[in-house]
């Protein structure tokens, strides 16, 4: 398994309910993670689109869900944002797309839900032009003990019902993917991160 797919299926009409509270913390830090995105933009992992939001007017989107229902969700965001966003289902770890795409490849909250991160930033990186920035905004494993050892015990529960992982190493996983981070910033505590890398 890579990812539940049906879980996020059975979930995507309570989603926007139970992330709320995420978005009111995690709007600040988004808007300015994303406030150069620039040129031809992949967003892996639109879910309903709660992120869109955030997003700088007049950008040309591409944007990736493993689930059709939470695409079908994010029909009025996508509809409402001030530029183009074009979605397609697909799997982040094996995308359509060709080499050298994009200018810009934008995860939200997506390397906690691969089952294999390290191949999966590998693919991004495939379709991320030379020239092009990874910009990442994701859960991550804390460095403070207690919090880790929460983390990995959620996890547990949280792999089995939905494929979610909360105790990835992102940071690392990102430069064995063979990139280079150039941007680390806490968003929330050290668990949620917004990344910036290039090649």
């Amino acid at each position: 398994m890579k990812i539940n797919k049906k879980s996020y299926d059975d979930v995507a009409k309570f989603f926007d309910f139970f992330a709320r509270g995420d978005m009111r913390r995690w709007s600040p830090g988004q808007r300015t993670l994303f406030q150069n995105l620039k040129g031809r933009v992949l967003y892996i992992g639109i879910g309903t689109g709660q992120e869109i939001v955030n997003f700088p007017p007049g950008l040309d989107i591409t944007a990736a869900d493993l689930s059709f229902e939470m695409l079908k969700r994010s029909n009025e965001r996508v509809e409402n944002y001030p530029g183009k966003i074009h979605r397609c289902q697909m799997d982040a770890e094996t995308t359509a797309f060709a080499d050298n795409t994009f200018d810009t490849v934008v995860t939200v909250c997506v390397l906690c839900t691969v089952k294999n991160p390290i191949p999966c930033l590998q693919e991004l990186k495939r379709v991320l032009k030379p020239s092009g920035e990874l910009v990442m905004f994701e859960h991550v494993l804390s460095k403070n003990p207690v919090y880790a050892v929460i983390l990995k015990l959620m996890s547990f529960i949280t792999e089995s019902l939905q494929g979610t992982y909360l105790d990835r190493n992102t940071v690392v996983n990102v430069e064995k993917a063979g990139f280079k981070i150039h941007s680390h910033k806490n968003v929330y505590l050290d668990i949620v991160k917004a990344l910036r890398a290039n090649y």
